[in-house]
C-alpha cells in the first residue's frame, strides 16, 4: 500500500511511516515502564511472592501492554504490510493464532484490572488521627493506585490527611484523597480496558470482512461511527488520568489512541484501494460477461 505526495521535501509515504513507527517505539518504551511499575507494586501487594493464580492480578498493566503491542503489530501486518493475495495459508494461520493468544491475555488483563479495583475496595476505615500512629502496625502506604512505599517515621507525613483506611491483608495504609482517587482510577482502568476490547472486536470484524471482499461502504461507515463513540470514551479516560492520575498514564493513553488512529488510516486506505480495484474490474469487464 502506498501514499503519494510530499511534505517539506519528504515523501508523504515516508513521513507517514516515520511518524507511525515512531509512535510504536514510544509504546515499546511505555510497555517497559509498566512492567517495572507492576513489579514494584507487587513487592508491596504480594509480600509472600506471586503465584500463577495471582499473576494477572499482580501484573495487569504488563500483561495488557505487551499483549496490545503484539496485537498492534499483527494489525499493522494485516492492514498495511501484507498484500491481500499473500494473506493466506500458513502466514494467515500464524497471524490469527498470535492474535488469538493476545486476545486471551488482554481478557486476562481486563480481569486483572477488575481484581485491582476489588483490591482498592478491600480497604477499610481505621480509627487513627495521624498516619504516623500507624508506623509499626502498617508496612506500606498507597501513593497512588499502582504505587506504594514503605511506611516509616520519615515517610508517614507524606500519607496525606484522614480519614484513613487500611488494607489489612497486605498492611497498607491510605489517606482519604489517595483512596478516593484510587476508586475513580480503578473504575477508569476497567472501563478503558473493556472499551479497548470492543474497539478491537469491531476492528477484527472490519479486517475479516475486508479480506473476504464483504466490507461494503455502508458497513464500513456503521463500524466507523461505532468506533468513533468508543474512541470518545477512551479520550474521556485519558482526560481523567491527566487530571487525577499521573502524566505517564495520560501519555500512554494518548499514544495508544494515536497508534490505533494509524491502524484506522491503514484500514481506510485498504478499503478504498479494494473498492477502486472492484470498480475498475467492473468497468473493464466485457459486455455480457458475468462475474
Amino acid at each position: 500500500m502506498t501514499l503519494s505526495g510530499s511534505y517539506f521535501g519528504i515523501k508523504t509515504s515516508t513521513l507517514y511511516q516515520l511518524i507511525k513507527y515512531g509512535i510504536y517505539l514510544i509504546i515499546l518504551y511505555n510497555v517497559i515502564h509498566f512492567i517495572v511499575e507492576d513489579y514494584n507494586s507487587s513487592v508491596h501487594r504480594f509480600r509472600n511472592g506471586v503465584s500463577w493464580a495471582e499473576f494477572s492480578d499482580a501484573f495487569p498493566q504488563a500483561i495488557d501492554s505487551v499483549s496490545w503491542l503484539v496485537l498492534l503489530l499483527m494489525l499493522e501486518l494485516e492492514t498495511w504490510v501484507i498484500e491481500d493475495e499473500n494473506h493466506k495459508g500458513t502466514l494467515r494461520w500464524a497471524i490469527n493464532s498470535i492474535a488469538a493468544t493476545c486476545y486471551f491475555f488482554i481478557v486476562l488483563a481486563f480481569l486483572g484490572y477488575w481484581e485491582k479495583l476489588m483490591f482498592v475496595f478491600s480497604f477499610t476505615p481505621v480509627n487513627i488521627t495521624d498516619a504516623c500512629q500507624a508506623v509499626g502496625t502498617q508496612l506500606s502506604y498507597m501513593v497512588e493506585i499502582d504505587v506504594f512505599a514503605a511506611l516509616t517515621s520519615e515517610t508517614c507525613g507524606l500519607v496525606g490527611t484522614g480519614p484513613y483506611r487500611v488494607q489489612l491483608a497486605d498492611s497498607i495504609l491510605s489517606g482519604a484523597k489517595v483512596y478516593s482517587d484510587a476508586i475513580l482510577l480503578g473504575y477508569t482502568e476497567v472501563i478503558n480496558a473493556g472499551t479497548w476490547l470492543m474497539v478491537v472486536l469491531v476492528l477484527w470484524v472490519d479486517v475479516f470482512l475486508q479480506l473476504r471482499g464483504a466490507l461494503t461502504d455502508r458497513l464500513y461507515r456503521i463500524n466507523a461511527w461505532l468506533k468513533a463513540a468508543l474512541y470518545l470514551i477512551l479520550v474521556g479516560a485519558a482526560v481523567i488520568w491527566g487530571i487525577y492520575g499521573n502524566f505517564m498514564d495520560f501519555w500512554d493513553a494518548f499514544i495508544w489512541i494515536a497508534a490505533f488512529f494509524f491502524i484506522e488510516l491503514n484500514l481506510l486506505q485498504w478499503h478504498e484501494e479494494a473498492e477502486a480495484r472492484e470498480t475498475e474490474a467492473r468497468e473493464t469487464e466485457p459486455i455480457g460477461e458475468s462475474r
